[in-house]
């Protein structure tokens, strides 16, 4: 059979800003490209398309789609743009109605029914490797879909879900991922090196930590990790086909398991490979053995979720990490030349307007945060903090169920306390000014955003001093209020 896996694009939802978003969020579909492999070894044909990287619109995508003549069409969503998927699944039913059209993602993974439009004919809860093959098998010979685990179909007008999907416990079992299925020189990043070709890669799945802001129903709170010879054996494969030299580890907290983490650095050292790489993790799960060891083979940029100083917010959110951990994290990769990226949300449980100038305070004045980032905090589905903003916790309230609005800049779906939307996207502004009017993080923002990025940062510092206001759906300044 043909199969084609989708991935519609989303970054012009955000508009002007949608440069940041293409700089910082545009990576291969590893998930397509992980089935794709799967679905190769059944001996089917396998095609992806990558509408962001291709520049695709929506109906230029239903076109190709069409051209390739599928027997079954899979595509991916995530939360804020499961819109556009739902918008690509009515486009392809409405010219090839009876091509089988799948939705999988984490979105549809925790609403399950409530997020099965009538546009899509199957969707895959959980993990899909295991379970998609014997779909593709009863749908070739016609056969009874009750007994593919993780899927939801409709019989005679009814929906119907076969129970939960087995999680992939053995890692290694799985195939390296189809990465010639996509176009792997387009896929680049910035870092303070220059823009970068790149790949991510994932050594393990699972998180056993309890931040209200995450789900654990995708790829549940179990660590299950693939060998290091297997993941170095990957690294190795892709520099040699694609000539790429620079990775992103996507694990969820990639130092959780020290030994695991250097025993892959002991085989990169091995096989003398000259790479870079980047992931994220917890600030106290870092030593100084662990970080030299780690820039020896190409460690330059980690990322920590410091998300906000305030220690009552932290218990609420669940965040138990010393905030001391953060100062002596940084300082520790600052020593060792370690680009480091603190993550901060507003719009906890908890927030004011003091508790977001502690925290800013807190950056503006620790000079070894060289960088941090701002986000609105968003109560995605599945997550504890969804659940509380339904149900007003702690001064929360869910101002829309319109998913399109989850996004994390210049977008707020909840208020806190008496923080509306609007405060909280003002707040969000004044942060990046407040951040980036340091000097020392002049440098390292050109040379990772580029002249342009430089100026749309800077714009928010027009925006909050002189009130100029911006449509972000259509780009046009609207007007400029009264200097304040």
């Amino acid at each position: 059979m043909k199969i084609l896996f989708l991935y519609p694009k989303w970054t012009d939802e955000y508009g002007i800003f949608s440069i940041f978003a293409k700089k910082a969020g545009v990576w291969p579909p590893l998930n397509l490209a992980c089935l794709a492999a799967v679905v190769e070894n059944l001996g089917h044909e396998v095609k992806i398309i990558d509408g962001e990287v291709e520049d695709m619109p929506l109906k230029k995508m239903v076109e190709e789609a069409i051209a390739f003549k599928p027997d079954v069409v899979g595509i991916t969503a995530t939360t804020p743009f499961y819109h556009i998927s739902e918008n690509l699944a009515k486009g392809l039913k409405q010219r090839i109605s009876e091509t089988p059209v799948i939705i999988g993602g984490a979105h549809v993974t925790i609403l399950k029914e409530e997020a099965f439009s009538p546009f899509f004919d199957y969707a895959f809860i959980g993990e899909a490797e295991g379970s998609f093959p014997l779909f593709l098998e009863q749908h070739e010979k016609k056969g009874d879909m009750s007994c593919v685990k993780g899927l939801l179909y409709r019989e005679k007008g009814r929906v119907k879900f076969t129970g939960e999907a087995h999680p992939i416990l053995d890692l290694d079992s799985l195939p390296l991922p189809a990465r010639h299925l996509l176009k792997m020189d387009k896929y680049k990043i910035g870092t303070l090196d220059g823009i970068k070709n790149f790949a991510p890669i994932m050594t393990a799945r699972g998180c056993p930590f309890k931040c209200i802001f995450c789900s654990r129903k995708v790829f549940g709170s179990r660590m299950r990790k693939r060998s290091p010879a297997l993941v170095v054996e990957e690294i190795e494969s892709i520099v040699n086909k694609y000539d790429i030299s620079h990775f992103i580890f996507s694990d969820d907290t990639l130092t959780l398991d020290r030994d695991h983490v250097l025993k892959i650095c002991d085989l990169i050292m091995e096989k003398k490979l000259k790479i870079t790489f980047e992931g994220g993790t917890r600030a106290n799960l870092i030593d100084e053995e662990l970080v030299s060891r780690m820039t020896k083979v190409g460690l330059k940029r980690l990322s920590f979720g410091l998300e906000s100083v305030d220690e009552n917010m932290r218990k609420i959110m669940k965040k138990e990490v010393p905030l001391e951990s953060y100062i002596t994290a940084n300082r520790l990769t600052n020593k060792y030349g370690v680009e480091t990226l603190n993550s901060c949300m507003i719009g906890l449980p908890g927030e004011t307007k003091e508790t977001v100038r502690k925290t800013l305070a807190f950056l503006r004045q620790s000079r070894e945060i060289k960088q941090a980032n701002i986000s609105i905090a968003v109560p995605y589905p599945g997550t504890e903090l969804y659940e509380m903003a339904k149900r007003g916790d702690c001064g929360l309230q869910l101002i829309t169920g319109d998913f399109s609005k989850f996004r994390r800049y210049n977008c707020a779906s909840m208020s806190v306390g008496d923080l509306s939307p609007a405060d909280l996207i003002e707040l969000q502004n004044q942060a990046f000014v407040s951040i980036y009017l340091a000097p020392w993080r002049w440098m390292p923002m050109l040379r990772k955003s580029g002249l342009l990025g430089c100026l749309l940062t800077f714009s928010r510092l027009l925006k909050s001093v002189f009130g100029w206001k911006v449509d972000f759906a259509t780009n046009k300044q609207l007007g400029i209020k009264n200097i304040r």
